[in-house]
């Protein structure tokens, strides 16, 4: 490392988690580094050597993506843009002595810690949820989905959301339109059904009304029954039934997706569970820092429902961002940063055409958390392509 200009003590800052906020706040500040001379340790620890990215995982279960273009190596990544990589699992933080532990017995000191650790898939909450149904929440899971969907011979799908938020709200939608639009291209008699926690009944109600009613017209049109429940789940494989309740469905397929839940190492640190809801980690929404400890960002989507913001990879990408700049910004002195974004862009698929909206952010001083507003840009065929190259790319462009 080169000398730094603010001091001649090296910064060393913890990254927790390989994935999307991980690495992106990571590669910023060994950019940063390196541009400026500054004398920084960035250091990420992950728990497997490869850097998914997940939103691929459904394009490989509907076969317009292989494994190959869904992960890229997070250690040849830290070699090329300057960062160290550990892997290792994290156990616990020590946020009062600026310690994190890891599973191979190490304790690793910071000076700023930023901790992206996604979420926990919490198939447990439910009975029979671990035990029955697809998922693509993994890739071993992707795969397995898409061997059922080259057997599937006709029937009834049902895709099964047992509670919100979840990780990525759009993908249920995106999942049962493009379900429908692929059985009717194959001359698969198919009835889909999106069993859902939505509490108003209508998709992505939290994103607004624009943004619900075009998605609602498309899920009519594509033929997809959209069923409420009330949030008591049981699966029953054995009978091919989801009873929720207040409604029962019978399935010959059932996807799935997982409750999300705060990961363990979060879970067993003292002051990273939100006592309001034991699911998420404690957040402050203007800046990110743990409420308790300054050198502490909270960048997974751990802790965007506290904040105000969706359980996807746009608002940990824009929140990983903006914690690199506010690091840098007090080693080097304090000069003013952006801030948060104030748009985030979501683009999803509706089988062959595709979808584009705008949410703009706006922070709320009264409830102290970030405000959606959400309105629609365009649909088209062309949106499809543009997230399906703008997904490969990340990965190619790691490789």
């Amino acid at each position: 490392m080169t000398e730094s200009r603010v001091d001649n003590v090296a910064k060393r800052i913890l990254v927790l988690g390989g994935g999307t906020g991980g690495y992106v706040a990571a590669r910023k500040l060994a950019e940063a580094a390196r541009k400026q001379g500054l004398d920084l340790e960035v250091t990420v620890v992950a728990d497997e050597p490869w850097h998914d990215f997940r939103p691929l995982y459904a394009d490989v279960a509907f076969g317009t993506a292989v494994p190959d273009e869904v992960r890229a190596s997070i250690v040849d990544a830290g070699r090329r843009f300057g960062f160290r990589v550990l892997v290792d699992r994290v156990t616990r933080i020590d946020a009062g002595e600026r310690a994190v532990e890891t599973e191979k017995g190490g304790r690793l000191g910071y000076d700023y810690l930023v901790v992206s650790l996604g979420v926990r898939y919490g198939w447990e909450a439910y009975p029979g949820l671990d035990r029955y149904g697809y998922h693509n929440y993994t890739l071993e899971g992707a795969t397995e989905l898409g061997k059922a969907l080259a057997r599937f011979k006709g029937g009834r799908i049902v895709l099964l959301v047992p509670e919100t938020p979840h990780r990525c709200g759009m993908y249920p939608y995106e999942a049962v339109t493009q379900l429908a639009e692929t059985m009717k291209n194959r001359g698969i008699k198919a009835e889909v059904v999106l069993l859902t926690r939505e509490r108003t009944g209508k998709p992505l109600a939290a994103l607004g009304t624009d943004v619900s009613r075009v998605w609602w017209e498309k899920i009519q049109a594509a033929g997809v029954e959209m069923v409420q429940h009330d949030g008591n789940v049981e699966v029953d494989g054995e009978r091919g039934v989801v009873r929720a309740g207040n409604v029962e469905e019978r399935y010959d397929l059932l996807i799935k997706v997982p409750p999300s839940r705060l990961p363990e190492p979060l879970a067993r640190s003292e002051g990273f569970q939100l006592k309001q809801d034991p699911r998420w980690a404690p957040v402050r929404p203007r800046n990110f820092r743990h409420p308790d400890y300054d050198d502490v960002f909270m960048v997974g989507e751990h802790s965007m429902p506290p904040a105000g913001l969706p359980t996807a990879g746009i608002p940990v990408h824009f929140a990983a961002d903006y914690a690199a700049d506010q690091i840098i910004s007090e080693i080097t002195g304090g000069y003013p940063v952006a801030g948060y974004a104030k748009t985030m862009t979501c683009v999803g698929y509706w089988g062959t055409s595709g979808y584009a909206g705008t949410c703009e952010i706006r922070y709320d001083e009264k409830e102290q958390r970030n405000k959606l507003y959400c309105y629609t840009i365009m649909t088209s065929p062309i949106i499809r392509l543009m997230k399906e190259a703008f997904y490969k790319s990340w990965i190619a462009a790691m490789k």
